[in-house]
């Protein structure tokens, strides 16, 4: 009976090693030096990939070089919708431009001088005047979008964050409800007794 298993046990790697020495006995695929021009054929995207998305056209009252500004020097702290959840934005403390509190104290002044001059870890700009009004109107805008969102706050706050205008938990009132911690050594307070209604 062990004769049968022992042919098993030996055929087996014989077949792997033949399928091995059969496999590498075709010659090599193309194997010649990469070239630009083997990507010259290719008109759009093949099948399965992603094309180039139409470009949006650019709110009401805004052109494309203040998109391209926001996008190139604001983007990465203050996040697509100014809400200070760029990739940088938790690193640098980046303002949260749609918050309404911060929109009523700021004047569009004030924007325009930061944005020039810079602030904080933010850096100064040398944009153009008419840049500069659009980058304005563009932070204004966020306030606008933030108000037309059902629930008038960010569809979600930066991770690790609580949303502007929450008061931190060692902030918060007590419960009242809640029973008061007991020091040590003190003999629990009796139940209150509530009556049924």
């Amino acid at each position: 009976m062990w004769v049968p298993r022992l042919i098993d046990v030996a055929r087996t790697p014989a077949l792997w090693v033949a399928l091995a020495v059969g496999g590498c006995s075709s010659p090599p695929g193309d194997l010649r030096e990469w070239t630009p021009a083997d990507h010259q054929h290719t008109d759009g995207p093949s099948q399965g990939q992603v094309g180039a998305q139409p470009t949006a056209t650019p709110p009401p009252g805004l052109d494309e070089v203040t998109i391209v500004a926001w996008r190139r020097s604001c983007m990465r702290c203050h996040g697509v919708v100014g809400r200070g959840d760029g990739p940088e934005g938790r690193m640098v403390a980046a303002t949260d431009l749609s918050e309404p509190a911060w929109q009523e104290r700021t004047s569009d002044e004030q924007i325009a001088a930061v944005i020039r001059q810079g602030k904080g870890a933010m850096p100064a700009f040398d944009l153009p005047d008419g840049t500069v009004q659009g980058l304005v109107k563009l932070v204004r805008l966020f306030h606008a979008g933030r108000e037309a969102s059902p629930s008038g706050a960010p569809s979600a706050a930066p991770s690790g964050a609580e949303p502007l205008g929450a008061t931190p938990p060692s902030a918060a009132p007590p419960n009242p409800a809640a029973p008061a911690p007991t020091p040590p050594g003190a003999a629990p307070a009796a139940p209150s007794q509530v009556a049924p209604q």
